[in-house]
């Protein structure tokens, strides 16, 4: 046996005592390392040939890195530092010293990865905020004659669409039996769920007419549907809210106005102004 050929058998002995059961003997002159990234157990697979003149004048070939974790630029820089520093050590025996800064270097790599994708997640996390922002409406209804029948059946809307409604009326007259006037319907929730509860409200029986007969709902006007965060001028964001509330009847345009106030929602209109549609 050469000189050569003594010392690359001893080095793959080291090697199988080094890295035990990480370490795979392939042939005399191949050994396959596996290398751990204990933070998170990712693995890099390196692959060396001890050539013939290895190590008395060749340099340790590095034939391969491989992950399954890092992208292919990524392999790339890791293969080329490995390369860079068998050549470095070119006369002596490199495999443990490559096989170190290669683990360094992965290890290097991977946690950039991982700081990488935490801040795609975080800009992924608010990018969906932003599409998700809560949005908030207020529909006024002419009337509901059957008020009781009318209320269940908006209950079920805002369930089934996942919003949040208050329900402001006029205080009825002595007399009026189930018939309410003057009706505001705020909405808050989603965008699509709001825009579901406005359809559903114009296209499904949700009333009777003077009749007793079933009938739709063509005396409603949406007076805004935005977002919680587009408001005027000095007013602040419209907060949220959840569940189905039918609040006390309001008995002046006064009362209303302290009403809608304290749902942040006055500034939709004042005076006549607010019952001009703005969608």
């Amino acid at each position: 046996m050469s000189d050569d050929a003594e010392r690359r058998a001893d080095e793959i002995s080291a090697l199988i005592v080094i890295y035990d059961d990480a370490c795979e003997v392939v042939s005399d002159s191949r050994a396959r390392v596996t290398l751990k990234d204990d933070v998170d157990d990712s693995k890099c697979v390196v692959e060396l040939r001890l050539g013939e003149n290895y190590p008395s004048s060749a340099a340790l070939e590095v034939c391969s890195t491989s992950t399954e974790t890092l992208t292919r630029e990524d392999e790339a820089k890791l293969l080329s530092r490995a390369r860079a520093c068998a050549e470095a050590c070119a006369g002596a025996e490199s495999a443990y010293d490559v096989l170190t800064e290669t683990e360094s270097v992965f290890r290097e790599v991977s946690a950039n990865a991982r700081r990488e994708a935490r801040r795609e997640a975080v800009k992924a996390a608010r990018a969906k905020e932003a599409v998700e922002e809560e949005y908030h409406a207020v529909v006024k209804i002419d009337h509901m004659n059957d008020s009781v029948g009318y209320l269940k059946l908006l209950r079920k809307f805002c369930e089934s669409s996942g919003v949040g409604a208050r329900v402001l009326h006029a205080e009825p007259p002595e007399g009026a039996g189930k018939r309410v006037e003057g009706v505001f319907v705020a909405l808050s929730g989603s965008n699509d769920g709001i825009k579901t509860f406005i359809s559903r409200l114009r296209t499904e029986f949700v009333d009777v007419d003077a009749k007793g007969v079933k009938c739709r709902e063509r005396k409603a006007t949406t007076l805004c549907h935005r977002a919680n965060s587009t408001v005027k001028v000095g007013e602040r964001a419209v907060e949220s809210f959840s569940g189905f509330e039918t609040l006390e009847p309001y008995a002046t345009e006064n009362d209303l106005e302290q009403k809608l106030a304290l749902l942040n929602l006055l500034h939709v209109g004042d005076g006549s102004s607010r019952f001009v549609s703005t969608s």
